[in-house]
Protein backbone atom coordinates (compact mmCIF):
# COMPACT_ATOMS: atom_id res chain seq x y z
CA UNK A 1 0.00 0.00 0.00
CA UNK A 2 2.96 2.07 0.73
CA UNK A 3 3.93 1.61 -3.07
CA UNK A 4 0.87 2.14 -4.39
CA UNK A 5 0.46 5.95 -2.80
CA UNK A 6 3.46 6.84 -3.76
CA UNK A 7 3.39 5.31 -7.06
CA UNK A 8 -0.04 7.36 -7.29
CA UNK A 9 1.40 10.49 -7.58
CA UNK A 10 4.70 10.01 -9.27
CA UNK A 11 3.54 7.50 -11.79
CA UNK A 12 1.15 10.06 -13.48
CA UNK A 13 4.56 12.72 -13.27
CA UNK A 14 6.37 9.97 -14.73
CA UNK A 15 4.12 9.06 -17.42
CA UNK A 16 3.56 12.62 -19.09
CA UNK A 17 7.32 12.95 -18.63
CA UNK A 18 7.78 9.79 -20.96
CA UNK A 19 5.25 11.46 -23.19
CA UNK A 20 6.94 14.35 -23.39
CA UNK A 21 10.13 12.45 -24.46
CA UNK A 22 7.95 10.37 -26.56
CA UNK A 23 6.74 13.74 -28.69
CA UNK A 24 9.64 16.17 -28.61
CA UNK A 25 12.92 13.86 -28.51
CA UNK A 26 12.75 10.82 -29.69
CA UNK A 27 13.63 10.57 -33.28
CA UNK A 28 10.66 8.65 -34.68
CA UNK A 29 7.90 7.44 -32.91
CA UNK A 30 7.26 4.18 -33.62
CA UNK A 31 3.16 3.18 -35.00
CA UNK A 32 1.22 0.76 -33.16
CA UNK A 33 0.17 -2.35 -34.65
CA UNK A 34 0.38 -6.17 -33.47
CA UNK A 35 4.43 -6.38 -34.71
CA UNK A 36 5.36 -2.76 -32.57
CA UNK A 37 3.56 -4.31 -29.95
CA UNK A 38 5.74 -7.21 -29.27
CA UNK A 39 8.60 -5.49 -30.09
CA UNK A 40 7.95 -3.27 -27.74
CA UNK A 41 6.91 -6.17 -24.68
CA UNK A 42 10.35 -7.48 -25.56
CA UNK A 43 12.24 -4.88 -25.10
CA UNK A 44 10.50 -3.88 -21.95
CA UNK A 45 11.34 -6.98 -20.55
CA UNK A 46 15.04 -7.01 -21.87
CA UNK A 47 15.17 -3.61 -19.70
CA UNK A 48 13.30 -5.10 -16.79
CA UNK A 49 16.20 -8.04 -16.83
CA UNK A 50 18.69 -5.15 -16.90
CA UNK A 51 17.02 -3.57 -13.93
CA UNK A 52 16.23 -6.34 -11.76
CA UNK A 53 19.93 -7.65 -12.11
CA UNK A 54 21.58 -4.70 -11.35
CA UNK A 55 19.05 -4.55 -8.28
CA UNK A 56 20.29 -7.35 -6.59
CA UNK A 57 24.29 -5.83 -7.61
CA UNK A 58 24.31 -2.23 -6.91
CA UNK A 59 23.50 -1.43 -3.02
CA UNK A 60 21.26 1.59 -3.59
CA UNK A 61 19.25 -0.35 -5.51
CA UNK A 62 18.91 -3.24 -3.49
CA UNK A 63 18.15 -0.98 -0.89
CA UNK A 64 15.02 -0.80 -2.89
CA UNK A 65 14.60 -4.14 -4.18
CA UNK A 66 15.03 -6.10 -0.94
CA UNK A 67 11.88 -5.35 0.41
CA UNK A 68 10.98 -7.90 -2.71
CA UNK A 69 13.10 -10.52 -1.12
CA UNK A 70 12.45 -10.05 2.90
CA UNK A 71 9.47 -12.21 2.88
CA UNK A 72 10.00 -15.85 4.04
CA UNK A 73 7.18 -17.08 2.36
CA UNK A 74 6.52 -16.64 -1.72
CA UNK A 75 3.01 -16.51 -2.95
CA UNK A 76 0.97 -14.19 -4.68
CA UNK A 77 0.92 -11.70 -2.02
CA UNK A 78 4.67 -11.99 -2.52
CA UNK A 79 3.87 -9.94 -6.16
CA UNK A 80 3.02 -6.97 -4.01
CA UNK A 81 5.59 -6.85 -1.73
CA UNK A 82 7.87 -3.64 -3.24
CA UNK A 83 9.46 -0.26 -2.04
CA UNK A 84 8.18 2.80 -3.35
CA UNK A 85 11.66 4.29 -3.86
CA UNK A 86 11.69 1.18 -6.78
CA UNK A 87 9.17 3.69 -8.60
CA UNK A 88 11.83 6.45 -9.22
CA UNK A 89 14.79 3.62 -9.87
CA UNK A 90 12.36 2.37 -12.44
CA UNK A 91 11.87 5.42 -14.56
CA UNK A 92 15.28 5.60 -15.22
CA UNK A 93 15.62 2.54 -17.05
CA UNK A 94 12.43 2.69 -18.47
CA UNK A 95 12.42 6.31 -20.12
CA UNK A 96 14.67 4.35 -22.98
CA UNK A 97 11.43 3.22 -24.26
CA UNK A 98 9.84 6.79 -24.38
CA UNK A 99 13.37 7.86 -26.22
CA UNK A 100 13.32 4.82 -28.82
CA UNK A 101 9.79 6.14 -30.02
CA UNK A 102 7.18 4.48 -28.07
CA UNK A 103 4.39 6.41 -26.33
CA UNK A 104 3.58 6.26 -22.83
CA UNK A 105 0.32 4.47 -23.00
CA UNK A 106 2.55 1.29 -24.73
CA UNK A 107 4.97 1.96 -21.74
CA UNK A 108 2.10 1.59 -19.17
CA UNK A 109 0.39 -1.22 -21.13
CA UNK A 110 3.36 -2.99 -21.20
CA UNK A 111 4.54 -2.41 -17.44
CA UNK A 112 0.85 -3.94 -16.59
CA UNK A 113 1.61 -6.81 -18.81
CA UNK A 114 4.95 -7.77 -16.98
CA UNK A 115 2.93 -7.02 -13.23
CA UNK A 116 0.13 -9.36 -14.05
CA UNK A 117 2.56 -11.98 -15.58
CA UNK A 118 4.37 -12.01 -12.00
CA UNK A 119 1.10 -13.41 -10.16
CA UNK A 120 1.64 -16.38 -12.70
CA UNK A 121 5.22 -16.26 -11.80
CA UNK A 122 4.90 -16.09 -7.81
CA UNK A 123 3.49 -19.43 -7.44
CA UNK A 124 4.81 -22.64 -5.07
CA UNK A 125 2.16 -25.11 -6.38
CA UNK A 126 2.56 -25.15 -10.22
CA UNK A 127 5.36 -27.85 -10.70
CA UNK A 128 7.67 -27.64 -14.22
CA UNK A 129 6.10 -26.85 -17.45
CA UNK A 130 8.04 -28.73 -20.18
CA UNK A 131 8.65 -26.94 -23.52
CA UNK A 132 7.58 -23.52 -21.44
CA UNK A 133 10.70 -23.49 -19.60
CA UNK A 134 12.92 -23.12 -22.33
CA UNK A 135 11.70 -19.50 -23.27
CA UNK A 136 9.23 -18.01 -20.75
CA UNK A 137 9.69 -17.17 -16.95
CA UNK A 138 7.90 -19.99 -14.97
CA UNK A 139 7.04 -20.08 -11.32
CA UNK A 140 9.93 -23.06 -11.06
CA UNK A 141 12.35 -20.55 -12.35
CA UNK A 142 11.52 -17.42 -10.20
CA UNK A 143 11.00 -19.80 -7.31
CA UNK A 144 15.13 -20.40 -7.76
CA UNK A 145 15.43 -16.20 -7.84
CA UNK A 146 13.66 -16.09 -4.56
CA UNK A 147 15.76 -18.71 -2.68
CA UNK A 148 18.06 -17.59 -0.40
CA UNK A 149 20.47 -20.90 -1.01
CA UNK A 150 23.83 -20.45 -1.93
CA UNK A 151 23.66 -22.17 -5.15
CA UNK A 152 20.27 -20.31 -6.14
CA UNK A 153 21.38 -16.60 -5.19
CA UNK A 154 21.99 -14.33 -7.95
CA UNK A 155 20.45 -16.22 -10.63
CA UNK A 156 17.02 -15.93 -12.92
CA UNK A 157 16.24 -12.20 -13.45
CA UNK A 158 13.84 -12.91 -15.97
CA UNK A 159 10.41 -11.37 -15.73
CA UNK A 160 8.74 -13.12 -18.90
CA UNK A 161 10.93 -14.24 -21.12
CA UNK A 162 13.89 -16.68 -19.58
CA UNK A 163 16.05 -15.43 -22.62
CA UNK A 164 17.64 -13.46 -21.04
CA UNK A 165 19.02 -15.07 -18.07
CA UNK A 166 20.23 -17.77 -20.75
CA UNK A 167 22.15 -15.00 -22.91
CA UNK A 168 23.76 -13.77 -20.00
CA UNK A 169 24.91 -16.31 -18.13
CA UNK A 170 22.62 -16.20 -15.29
CA UNK A 171 20.06 -19.02 -15.41
CA UNK A 172 19.94 -22.07 -13.47
CA UNK A 173 17.52 -24.62 -12.92
CA UNK A 174 15.40 -25.66 -9.48
CA UNK A 175 16.93 -29.24 -8.32
CA UNK A 176 14.66 -28.74 -4.89
CA UNK A 177 12.77 -26.20 -3.57
CA UNK A 178 14.56 -23.25 -2.32
CA UNK A 179 14.37 -21.45 1.57
CA UNK A 180 12.95 -18.35 0.99
CA UNK A 181 14.32 -14.97 2.15
CA UNK A 182 17.03 -12.73 2.45
CA UNK A 183 20.49 -14.19 4.16
CA UNK A 184 20.28 -11.98 6.97
CA UNK A 185 16.95 -11.98 7.94
CA UNK A 186 14.08 -9.64 8.14
CA UNK A 187 11.68 -9.70 11.47
CA UNK A 188 9.58 -7.12 11.47
CA UNK A 189 5.71 -6.73 10.23
CA UNK A 190 6.68 -3.18 10.41
CA UNK A 191 6.39 -2.29 6.42
CA UNK A 192 8.12 1.47 7.10
CA UNK A 193 11.12 -1.15 8.45
CA UNK A 194 10.75 -3.22 5.33
CA UNK A 195 11.71 0.18 3.35
CA UNK A 196 14.26 1.33 5.41
CA UNK A 197 16.16 -1.08 6.86
CA UNK A 198 18.66 -1.86 4.03
CA UNK A 199 19.09 2.19 3.85
CA UNK A 200 19.45 2.51 7.20
CA UNK A 201 22.21 -0.66 6.95
CA UNK A 202 24.24 1.42 4.31
CA UNK A 203 24.22 4.53 6.51
CA UNK A 204 25.45 3.26 8.92
CA UNK A 205 28.57 1.47 7.21
CA UNK A 206 29.24 4.19 5.36
CA UNK A 207 29.53 6.53 8.61
CA UNK A 208 31.54 3.83 10.46
CA UNK A 209 34.43 3.35 7.71
CA UNK A 210 37.02 5.96 7.70
CA UNK A 211 38.00 6.28 3.86
CA UNK A 212 35.85 8.62 1.75
CA UNK A 213 36.29 5.98 -1.22
CA UNK A 214 34.45 3.46 0.77
CA UNK A 215 31.48 5.26 2.07
CA UNK A 216 31.06 5.79 -1.98
CA UNK A 217 31.36 2.11 -2.29
CA UNK A 218 29.09 1.44 0.32
CA UNK A 219 26.48 2.38 -2.03
CA UNK A 220 27.75 1.31 -5.13
CA UNK A 221 29.00 -2.03 -3.97
CA UNK A 222 27.26 -5.37 -4.32
CA UNK A 223 25.67 -6.65 -0.67
CA UNK A 224 28.21 -9.11 -0.64
CA UNK A 225 30.48 -6.14 0.19
CA UNK A 226 31.67 -3.99 3.18
CA UNK A 227 34.76 -1.62 3.50
CA UNK A 228 38.02 -4.12 5.33
CA UNK A 229 37.59 -1.55 8.18
CA UNK A 230 33.46 -1.87 9.02
CA UNK A 231 32.04 -5.53 9.50
CA UNK A 232 28.44 -6.57 7.85
CA UNK A 233 26.17 -5.50 10.66
CA UNK A 234 24.18 -8.50 12.83
CA UNK A 235 21.79 -10.87 10.89
CA UNK A 236 17.86 -10.18 12.23
CA UNK A 237 17.45 -13.95 12.27
CA UNK A 238 17.44 -16.55 15.37
CA UNK A 239 19.06 -20.20 15.64
CA UNK A 240 17.23 -23.11 17.62
CA UNK A 241 19.98 -24.96 20.03
CA UNK A 242 21.38 -26.72 16.92
CA UNK A 243 22.35 -23.88 15.61
CA UNK A 244 19.53 -23.52 12.39
CA UNK A 245 17.46 -20.72 11.37
CA UNK A 246 14.55 -20.48 12.52
CA UNK A 247 11.62 -19.33 10.10
CA UNK A 248 10.13 -15.93 11.38
CA UNK A 249 6.24 -16.02 12.96
CA UNK A 250 4.75 -13.34 14.37
CA UNK A 251 2.26 -15.62 17.43
CA UNK A 252 -0.97 -13.43 16.91
CA UNK A 253 -4.14 -14.55 18.83
CA UNK A 254 -7.97 -15.37 16.49
CA UNK A 255 -9.38 -12.24 18.22
CA UNK A 256 -6.48 -10.04 17.53
CA UNK A 257 -5.67 -11.08 14.23
CA UNK A 258 -9.69 -10.94 13.13
CA UNK A 259 -9.12 -7.26 14.35
CA UNK A 260 -6.15 -6.57 12.28
CA UNK A 261 -7.39 -8.15 9.53
CA UNK A 262 -10.54 -6.45 9.20
CA UNK A 263 -8.71 -2.92 9.72
CA UNK A 264 -6.11 -3.71 6.71
CA UNK A 265 -9.37 -4.29 4.49
CA UNK A 266 -11.21 -1.14 5.59
CA UNK A 267 -7.55 0.67 5.04
CA UNK A 268 -7.09 -1.58 1.66
CA UNK A 269 -10.56 0.00 1.06
CA UNK A 270 -9.27 4.02 1.23
CA UNK A 271 -6.67 2.25 -1.08
CA UNK A 272 -9.08 1.35 -3.62
CA UNK A 273 -11.02 4.75 -3.32
CA UNK A 274 -7.69 6.75 -3.61
CA UNK A 275 -7.23 5.07 -7.12
CA UNK A 276 -10.89 3.84 -8.43
CA UNK A 277 -12.36 7.54 -7.20
CA UNK A 278 -9.24 10.05 -7.97
CA UNK A 279 -7.72 7.63 -10.61
CA UNK A 280 -5.17 10.47 -12.39
CA UNK A 281 -6.04 9.72 -15.85
CA UNK A 282 -8.97 8.20 -17.60
CA UNK A 283 -9.04 7.87 -21.72
CA UNK A 284 -9.98 11.25 -23.31
CA UNK A 285 -9.24 13.44 -20.31
CA UNK A 286 -6.64 14.00 -17.57
CA UNK A 287 -6.91 14.83 -14.41
CA UNK A 288 -5.35 18.40 -13.37
CA UNK A 289 -1.60 17.54 -11.60
CA UNK A 290 -2.39 20.15 -9.12
CA UNK A 291 -5.04 18.25 -7.90
CA UNK A 292 -3.14 15.51 -6.40
CA UNK A 293 -1.53 17.95 -4.24
CA UNK A 294 -3.96 19.94 -3.08
CA UNK A 295 -7.58 18.07 -3.15
CA UNK A 296 -8.85 17.53 0.66
CA UNK A 297 -9.86 14.31 -0.40
CA UNK A 298 -6.85 12.85 -1.80
CA UNK A 299 -4.53 14.19 1.18
CA UNK A 300 -6.97 12.40 3.36
CA UNK A 301 -7.28 9.23 1.92
CA UNK A 302 -3.35 9.62 1.91
CA UNK A 303 -2.74 10.21 5.49
CA UNK A 304 -5.21 7.67 6.59
CA UNK A 305 -3.17 4.93 4.94
CA UNK A 306 -0.15 6.06 5.38
CA UNK A 307 -0.59 6.52 9.11
CA UNK A 308 -2.72 2.88 9.21
CA UNK A 309 -0.12 1.21 8.18
CA UNK A 310 1.99 2.19 10.76
CA UNK A 311 -0.64 1.40 13.70
CA UNK A 312 -1.50 -2.14 11.83
CA UNK A 313 1.97 -3.19 12.38
CA UNK A 314 2.24 -2.39 15.98
CA UNK A 315 -1.26 -4.04 16.48
CA UNK A 316 0.28 -7.00 14.62
CA UNK A 317 3.66 -6.85 16.77
CA UNK A 318 1.72 -6.23 19.69
CA UNK A 319 4.27 -3.55 21.34
CA UNK A 320 3.02 -1.46 24.28
CA UNK A 321 2.64 1.14 22.29
CA UNK A 322 0.35 -0.68 19.75
CA UNK A 323 -3.40 0.56 21.62
CA UNK A 324 -2.85 3.61 21.94
CA UNK A 325 -1.35 4.35 18.50
CA UNK A 326 -4.07 2.48 16.74
CA UNK A 327 -6.99 4.44 19.14
CA UNK A 328 -4.92 8.02 17.22
CA UNK A 329 -5.59 6.12 14.29
CA UNK A 330 -9.19 5.27 14.51
CA UNK A 331 -9.52 9.07 16.03
CA UNK A 332 -7.93 10.39 13.01
CA UNK A 333 -9.60 8.74 10.40
CA UNK A 334 -13.20 9.13 11.62
CA UNK A 335 -12.48 13.11 12.17
CA UNK A 336 -10.59 13.47 8.36
CA UNK A 337 -13.65 11.33 6.84
CA UNK A 338 -16.24 14.06 8.35
CA UNK A 339 -13.48 16.96 7.72
CA UNK A 340 -12.30 15.99 4.17
CA UNK A 341 -15.98 14.37 2.87
CA UNK A 342 -18.25 16.04 4.09
CA UNK A 343 -19.49 18.22 0.96
CA UNK A 344 -18.52 14.33 -1.31
CA UNK A 345 -21.59 13.51 -3.05
CA UNK A 346 -22.50 10.14 -0.78
CA UNK A 347 -21.48 12.32 2.32
CA UNK A 348 -24.70 11.51 3.42
CA UNK A 349 -24.04 8.30 3.59
CA UNK A 350 -20.56 7.96 3.90
CA UNK A 351 -19.82 9.81 7.19
CA UNK A 352 -22.62 8.42 9.41
CA UNK A 353 -21.70 4.57 8.29
CA UNK A 354 -17.62 5.53 9.01
CA UNK A 355 -18.47 7.21 12.50
CA UNK A 356 -20.36 3.78 13.30
CA UNK A 357 -17.62 1.54 11.95
CA UNK A 358 -14.65 3.61 14.15
CA UNK A 359 -16.91 3.57 17.17
CA UNK A 360 -16.93 -0.37 17.24
CA UNK A 361 -13.45 -0.35 16.51
CA UNK A 362 -12.87 1.95 19.37
CA UNK A 363 -14.62 -0.61 21.31
CA UNK A 364 -13.05 -3.51 20.33
CA UNK A 365 -9.67 -2.39 20.68
CA UNK A 366 -10.43 -1.38 23.95
CA UNK A 367 -11.24 -4.51 24.72
CA UNK A 368 -8.13 -5.87 22.78
CA UNK A 369 -6.17 -3.67 25.54
CA UNK A 370 -7.77 -4.61 28.71
CA UNK A 371 -7.09 -8.28 27.61
CA UNK A 372 -3.30 -7.34 26.73
CA UNK A 373 -3.13 -5.47 30.46
CA UNK A 374 -4.08 -8.73 32.49
CA UNK A 375 -1.42 -10.67 30.23
CA UNK A 376 1.07 -8.77 31.15
CA UNK A 377 -0.15 -8.16 34.64
CA UNK A 378 0.00 -12.36 35.24
CA UNK A 379 3.11 -12.45 33.16
CA UNK A 380 4.86 -10.10 35.43
CA UNK A 381 3.49 -11.94 38.78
Amino acid sequence: MLERVFDFFLSVLILFGFQYIYENVAPYQIPMNIGTWFIAILAFDFLAYWFHRLSHEINFLWAAHIVHHQSEELNITTVFRASFVAVIFRAFFFVWMAVAGFDAITIGVCTLVLGLFQLFTHSRVIGKLGIFEKFLTTPSHHRVHHGRNEKYMDHNYSHIFIIWDRMFGTFIEEDEEPAYGITTGFESANAYNAAFSYWKNLFIRAKRTKKFSDKIKVFTKGPAWTPDDVPHLPVEYKTDENGNRIHHRIPISFELGAYVLLNVAITFSALVALVVVFKPYQPGEYFPIEELFSNQQILALVIIILLSVFAHAKMMEQTKSAVFIDAVRIFVVGALTFLAFREFPFADWLIPAASVVCAMMLLWLIRLGIKSSKKRAVATA
